[in-house]
């Protein structure tokens, strides 16, 4: 009876070393496959030097308000001319020098953005906390392509006024929709 137990015993070791060769040969294809998909990952990866840092397109501070709006000649505008395009409202009728510069930078970078001029003698058509900027001639509004405020910025500081513009000016042309 010893002989039958022992017989029946060695074709279920045979099992197992096969079974034990086949997963071995499944993991070494399983990591060579791993391997081969990392190499072209890291070949496709973009320069060490490329940012990371995601978009975030700016916020929506609601729908353009109602204003009286210019032109850079002077020239009356519906608000509906500025309907497709980005735009720059300045609350005040002296033209500002680096809004042209920012302009200019801009259009070389294939984002054009028209500068208007806006006016309102209803207060209350504008965000309250937007009041002391407008009353003393600061302020200035970016809008996007539907009419909706995307910026609110104090011009009084050139520099990061125009750095801050140029940043939301582009990411609303290229950050994917809200």
């Amino acid at each position: 009876m010893s002989a039958l137990s022992s017989s029946s015993a060695q074709p279920r070791s045979w099992v197992f070393v096969v079974l034990g060769a086949a997963a071995l040969a499944v993991s070494a294809l399983a990591c060579a496959a791993l391997v081969l998909v990392l190499d072209f990952a890291w070949s496709e990866a973009p320069p060490s030097n490329a940012s990371w840092e995601l978009e975030v397109p700016p916020p929506v501070y609601g729908p353009l308000p109602s204003l009286t709006l210019r032109d850079e000649r002077g020239q009356p505008l519906e608000p509906g001319q500025l309907q497709g395009q980005l735009t720059l409202l300045h609350l005040d009728a002296h033209p500002l020098p680096f809004l042209r510069q920012v302009q200019e930078r801009l259009k070389a970078d294939g984002v054009p953005v028209q500068v208007v001029i806006a006016s309102s003698r209803d207060s209350t058509v504008l965000h309250p906390g937007w009041q002391p900027l407008r009353d003393s001639g600061r302020l200035l509004l970016l809008v996007d392509q539907r009419l909706q405020v995307r910026g609110v910025y104090d011009s009084s500081q050139d520099r990061s006024t125009s750095e801050r513009i140029i940043t939301d000016a582009r990411c609303l042309r290229s950050c994917p929709p809200l």
